[in-house]
């Protein structure tokens, strides 16, 4: 029999839905080892290394005394890297456990990555050599949440990605390079934000510049604060605009070539596609109101079938390679949701970003079964 063990903050939503898939094909419920006890070393996971052993991370999203914990573990890596130079904000262990919470408040997002990739480095040391079967890899979860690594990897194999411009250091030095590489629009993308953080679509020339994003610059105290925002907002002055680039790349970001989308329902859109066991499965349709197209952000579901005869069988099983492609090169992890931009042609496409909880769309369905029951289901076919 197998054991399933789901490591994950318990409250929330994915742990229902996991164990549902479990239930439906009569496997007994996973254990949940809950993120603050892993943190803290109240548990290891050595006492798990057994046989027939399934392991799957799931997201410690939305639950801020696990994103302190991860923080606060970040301090130790200050000094950790391939000799990439960051001037990231940083705080003690010990600060980091008496932050207060502010909602939206974009905290210490470098410091937080590094103390998440060490953990999860730790946590596989755990389980070396590994006796059971990881749903996810903790080094491929690790590369997923750094964008920059991502987009290299991507590049290196030939898979479909926005042109890249160089590492950017702050505004000027975007600027310089905007004009230096003849690129007029550009995405900036804190290299491990997720769900649009700290995403600003940026579009300057000699004459004007603009920047649209989830962010809010609030000034307090003589200092600037970023806060996240289902508001999407359009800044126009420099100050502001200079303001908010600086605070980003002094943590580490990616920019690219912002591409035109193809339309749909009168809306550009990108697709979510869920590949589970080497096969793209589920997709959502992600329709735009803004340049981000996450569906927190009020954005709405378009309609997939539409999409699909309007895209074409042809077209589509292109698209659904290259998607196959990107999540072949994270040959250790089961499953990772990608995001897909189709140009205006409806032929040329690139992938945006891959994600490795991006399998949480409630209500998809494939073949009948939603995401979380296609990975049991994988699974128990291996």
């Amino acid at each position: 029999m197998l054991n399933f063990i789901l490591i994950a903050n318990p409250e929330n939503r994915r742990v229902g839905f996991f164990q549902q898939a479990l239930t439906h094909f009569n496997l007994p419920p996973a254990t949940v080892v809950d993120y603050a006890d892993l943190i803290s070393g109240k548990q290891t996971l050595a006492q798990f290394n057994a046989p027939n052993t399934i392991i799957r991370f799931d997201s410690p999203e939305k639950n801020f005394d696990i994103d302190k914990a991860i923080i606060g573990e970040g301090s130790s890596e200050w000094g950790v890297g391939n000799g990439e130079i960051f001037n990231h904000q940083r705080i003690s262990k010990e600060a980091a456990t008496k932050l207060e919470f502010d909602k939206g408040l974009i905290l210490y997002p470098r410091q937080w990555y590094l103390g998440w990739r060490y953990l999860l480095q730790k946590w596989e040391s755990q389980l070396t050599p590994l006796q059971g079967y990881f749903m996810n890899h903790p080094q491929d979860i690790a590369v997923m949440f750094d964008k920059p690594a991502c987009h290299e990897r991507f590049s290196r194999h030939n898979i479909p990605v926005p042109r890249s411009l160089s590492k950017i250091h702050n505004y000027e030095h975007l600027r310089e390079q905007m004009q230096t590489q003849g690129i007029e629009r550009v995405f900036v993308k804190l290299s491990h934000g997720s769900a649009a953080s700290g995403v600003v679509a940026y579009r300057a020339n000699s004459r004007f510049e603009s920047a649209i994003t989830t962010v809010e610059r609030v000034r307090e105290n003589g200092q600037t604060l970023l806060y996240n925002s289902r508001k999407i907002r359009h800044y126009t002055r420099r100050e502001e605009v200079a303001d908010i680039i600086n605070i980003l790349t002094a943590e580490g970001v990616q920019v690219e070539e912002w591409l035109p989308k193809a339309h749909l329902q009168e809306c550009g859109f990108d697709v979510r596609v869920v590949v589970i066991n080497g096969e793209a499965q589920h997709i959502v349709v992600r329709l735009g109101k803004s340049p981000m197209t996450n569906l927190h952000l009020g954005n709405e579901r378009g309609n997939t079938e539409e999409f699909l005869a309007k895209l074409g069988v042809e077209n589509w099983g292109i698209m659904k390679r290259t998607c196959e492609q990107a999540a072949a090169l994270f040959p250790n992890s089961l499953y990772c949701g990608v995001d897909l931009l189709i140009l205006p042609d409806w032929k040329t496409h690139a992938i945006l970003e891959i994600n490795a909880f991006g399998d949480l769309l409630p209500g998809i369905l494939w073949n009948g079964i939603d995401t979380s029951t296609g990975e049991v289901k994988a699974i128990l076919a291996r």
